[in-house]
């Protein structure tokens, strides 16, 4: 899945921008970002800061469920609430991602994410969310969920429902896009809890730990992301929900945010077009390869699989998944998803095959549906821009 964590700022390095500073020229054409902060704008964020003051129930719970990881950072949702006592969530068929999941199996993951926020809010005003997949049909294998209607959800009578410990760390759930420690282990009841909640949505898990385990998986995804950067129609689908500067970000707080005072300089002057596709041997292929470095830290790298690939067990990897990275914040733990290699456009197949072949994912049907890694960040960034919950509502 190509989740909003997962992308990284693929511009030229610090080291690459203080040699361009050595010729003046942008030094002085961005004065104006002398002391800029990376921070991102308060309104980009604010959805995280108050879903606890949603006094009516069903906003209360969409509140927290919009903090769900998705690809992209799209956020598909559409949250209909006019018929009483229930949501009507639909995809979005807008905010798909048609070069990078073709068949829209990672929008449904990040709905199924959505999905279990909303059952884990719930619990805590003492409901239980009675999640109805499809019931208006499921859709094509190989064809994009535009529009449909992926569940209703029916709220249950008052005390219907214990709370849910996990629910405060809905709002502390963030993926950690720095270097991980690389010689920390992850604690054995965490890992324990990771493959109990994945066989309680009907999947399995498992985590590659040490280098003999780590290494081919490390080859397997920055060759992934390589393809991923490389192939025009991929690269330019990402550089299309580029987001650069905090007006930017603020006027559309989805898709993938750049604030970092060295990129917007960069873009100011012209030294950064998102729309020019990195080349294979080129200069500007090994800065966005710079990038993909931390990726390979960590303590391991956290998988998910299931038996088969079908629209309902899509929805189920993305509840198991967000219970994982949720259990994962209250151990202390950081996860960032790394799931280039698991898309399904045509170049990425040999990535793909060979990441199941690695895990030993042979099995007729059985399908990778994520892949973390996971360990201790080096250093801690906030959560990603959300849109505010009134955007996703129908009443």
């Amino acid at each position: 899945m190509k989740f909003s964590e997962v992308v990284t700022e693929a511009v030229p390095s610090r080291r690459a921008f203080i040699r361009l500073l050595g010729g003046g020229t942008v030094l002085a054409a961005t004065g104006t970002l002398t002391g800029c902060s990376g921070q991102l704008p308060e309104a980009a964020v604010e959805p995280w800061r108050s879903p606890d003051r949603e006094t009516d129930t069903r906003r209360f719970i969409l509140a927290h469920a919009l903090l769900a990881p998705n690809p992209h950072n799209r956020q598909p949702w559409i949250a209909d609430l006019r018929e009483a006592g229930r949501i009507h969530l639909t995809c979005d068929g807008e905010r798909l991602l048609p070069e990078t999941d073709p068949f829209g199996r990672q929008i449904l993951i990040g709905c199924g994410a959505f999905l279990e926020l909303a059952v884990i809010a719930a619990a805590q005003r003492s409901l239980s969310l009675k999640v109805e997949l499809f019931p208006e049909g499921t859709p094509a294998d190989q064809a994009l969920p535009k529009g449909s209607r992926v569940a209703t959800l029916v709220l249950g009578e008052p005390g219907s429902a214990p709370a849910d410990p996990l629910f405060a760390q809905i709002v502390r759930r963030h993926s950690g896009k720095t270097a991980y420690a690389i010689d920390r282990a992850l604690p054995e009841a965490l890992v324990r809890s990771w493959g109990e909640t994945a066989t309680r949505f009907g999947l399995r898990s498992g985590v590659a730990a040490g280098a003999a385990a780590m290494d081919p998986i490390r080859r397997i995804t920055r060759e992934a992301y390589e393809i991923e950067a490389t192939t025009a129609r991929t690269w330019l689908e990402s550089a299309r929900l580029m987001r650069i500067g905090p007006g930017a970000i603020a006027a559309n707080p989805d898709g993938i945010s750049l604030n970092s005072p060295l990129v917007r300089a960069l873009h100011t002057v012209g030294l950064f077009d998102p729309m020019e596709v990195p080349a294979r041997g080129s200069k500007a292929l090994e800065r966005v390869m710079e990038r993909w470095v931390p990726f390979e830290t960590g303590s391991g790298f956290l998988w998910l699989a299931s038996p088969d690939n079908t629209r309902r067990t899509q929805v189920a990897s993305g509840r198991a998944y967000v219970r994982t990275h949720l259990l994962a914040t209250a151990a202390g733990v950081d996860m960032h998803p790394l799931s280039q290699a698991l898309q399904e456009f045509p170049e990425m197949r040999g990535p793909r095959e060979a990441l199941h072949q690695t895990l030993g994912l042979g099995s007729v049907g059985e399908t990778l549906q994520m892949l973390s890694r996971v360990g201790f960040a080096t250093e801690l960034r906030g959560p990603s821009p959300r849109r505010n919950l009134e955007s996703l509502l129908r009443t």
